[in-house]
């Protein structure tokens, strides 16, 4: 039998607490206690059934750090908005109701006595609230155990399998701090920082042009699929490139979580190394990163802009951008993008990056742009499908047929932006990568009997397959050559092997990276060394203090 934790029993006592001192209705104030014990329920339900992981009340907080951005994501999915208006209006209404049926108790109770009794229920209240503060200060950041960080990865398990009433409620009153854990400092021999003086290079700085495609991942993974339908030419080396290195991709969310894709990219860790306060990364982590992949970029001389679909501050992108060390950022006010998620098509925002790109400066570039198009919701309001895609629709279903679509679209603005991006005399590179798979891919990934085994990276388990994508990176120099790889690779190594791939000068730690990715087979937390990982990220975090 599972038990009220501390947090929860003094969060319903507080959250009655203050119905009662506000309505002075005893009845009332039960129901509506109830009625909110329901919201945090139906609320862990939805955020379980859209991005694979239960509510916190942390989550709260951070949707509340900017309420006027955050809010644009009910207009992106009016269904959810529906859902918090209606519930919302019920809890309005219900209180009404409650007021006027029930008499208030003061009316029993007298006037001597009144202010008394409220001054107590305050007091109450104010000291459960600090006590509520103080308890759940450490349960939020805590891990199974502090003897190493596969145990922080194990305890994140809490918040994908969590089921029945008192543990959803639980995991959500326990969880309010945003604050991460750094994994613990460790005495190793393995690595040895090797300095490595960026501005004396001389070596070719080749423009970079790197695309976070949206919700996207390999769609021949889908069996029984027509090519015409899940096949497309971004996800085979471009004819126009010299050289392309690319493969399956290992991301750390699924149906969601782009922000912890950028920062993995951006930073070269895992969100999951540092508890569940990491989940919050562009907010608690990124304004510690000391060394982070365009900051690194821009000791080298580099131009280094950022180009996004969404608002500046949705999310605390614009913030965490700026800790990532990009020159400039540009969001969908500064670009008058249109609002509609569905509408704005790849090839909008590449023209966007290009037309700022042109500006006179005679820095190499690293352009990171991201794209819109491919997110959910899939198959929702009058869609208007080809009749390719149609026939998609009539096996596939019309979720996985909306996505295969938009992916098309995709694929096409990303082949024309690489044809014309490699055509030019200057030594470029070129790349995209999947931040997560849509939910509409679930359809099939979660159900292995309908995947194209093939296709499916050898190194992983069943229970990844939900959580791998594509990368590519391409080039218009070097020595021919394709390398098209069957296992996955972290992503938490990407920025590395950019780096080692444009020819750039890596920082100790990405040189350290490149040399855990070869001996660790693409893994990260998945490594079969796991004092070898540990050695490495505490050399990383406490050695070259890549976090502060």
């Amino acid at each position: 039998m599972v038990l009220p934790s501390l947090s929860t029993t003094i969060a319903t006592i507080i959250v009655f607490g203050v119905l009662f001192a506000l309505s002075h209705r005893i009845w009332t104030s039960i129901a509506m206690t109830i009625y909110v014990v329901c919201f945090v329920l139906l609320l862990s339900v939805v955020k379980q059934s859209y991005l694979g992981v239960a509510a916190t009340l942390a989550d709260v907080v951070f949707f509340l750090l900017r309420p006027t951005e955050n809010f644009h994501l009910f207009v992106h999915y009016p269904l959810l908005g529906l859902l918090l208006l209606t519930l919302l209006l019920g809890f309005a209404g219900c209180l009404v109701a409650g007021l006027r049926l029930e008499r208030p108790v003061h009316h029993k109770i007298r006037p001597p006595h009144r202010h008394t009794i409220r001054v107590v229920i305050a007091a109450i209240t104010l000291v459960l609230s600090a006590g509520a503060v103080w308890a759940t200060s450490y349960t939020s950041r805590a891990r199974v155990s502090e003897d190493d960080v596969f145990n922080a990865f194990e305890s994140m398990y809490e918040l994908q399998d969590v089921n029945g009433i008192v543990r959803r409620l639980n995991l959500f009153f326990n969880n309010r701090s945003m604050q991460p854990t750094m994994p613990v400092a460790r005495v190793q021999q393995r690595f040895k920082a090797t300095e490595t003086d960026s501005q004396q290079f001389k070596g070719s700085r080749p423009d970079i042009f790197m695309i976070l495609e949206e919700s996207t991942f390999d769609s021949t993974l889908i069996a029984n699929c027509d090519p015409a339908q899940c096949d497309n030419a971004m996800l085979h080396p471009l004819d126009t490139a010299v050289r392309t290195q690319q493969g399956p991709l290992m991301v750390h969310s699924t149906g969601g979580g782009t922000w912890l894709s950028e920062f993995a990219f951006m930073s070269g860790f895992d969100w999951r190394l540092f508890g569940r306060g990491g989940a919050y990364a562009p907010v608690s982590i990124a304004p510690r990163l000391m060394e982070a992949l365009p900051a690194h970029l821009r000791k080298l001389g580099y131009r280094t802009i950022a180009v996004c679909p969404t608002g500046g501050n949705f999310l605390s992108a614009q913030t965490a951008y700026k800790y990532y060390g990009f020159d400039e950022f540009y969001s969908a006010d500064d670009l008058k993008l249109e609002t509609d998620w569905t509408e704005l098509y790849d090839h909008t925002m590449f023209d966007h990056a290009l037309k700022i790109a042109q500006q006179d400066d005679s820095r190499p570039l690293f352009l990171f742009v991201l794209t819109i198009r491919n997110h959910g919701p899939h198959g929702e309001g009058a869609i208007e499908l080809s009749e390719e895609f149609q026939k998609a629709q009539k096996k596939h279903g019309v979720y996985l047929a909306d996505y295969l679509s938009r992916m098309r679209d995709s694929s096409n603005d990303f082949t024309a932006l690489a044809q014309q991006w490699l055509g030019s005399p200057r030594p470029r590179v070129i790349g995209w990568f999947g931040d997560h798979q849509p939910e509409a891919a679930w359809d099939v990934t979660q159900h292995h009997e309908l995947l194209n085994r093939e296709h499916v990276a050898t190194n992983v388990t069943e229970q990844q397959i939900e959580y791998l994508t594509q990368y590519q990176i391409s080039a218009n120099f070097g020595q021919h050559g394709q390398l098209v790889a069957r296992d996955a690779m972290d992503i938490s190594y990407l920025g590395s092997q950019l780096i080692a791939f444009a020819g750039l000068p890596p920082t100790a730690g990405e040189y350290a990276a490149r040399e855990v990715a070869i001996k660790c087979n693409g893994r990260l937390l998945g490594c079969a060394d796991h004092e070898l990982i540990n050695d490495y990220l505490s050399y990383r975090i406490h050695e070259l203090r890549e976090i502060q």
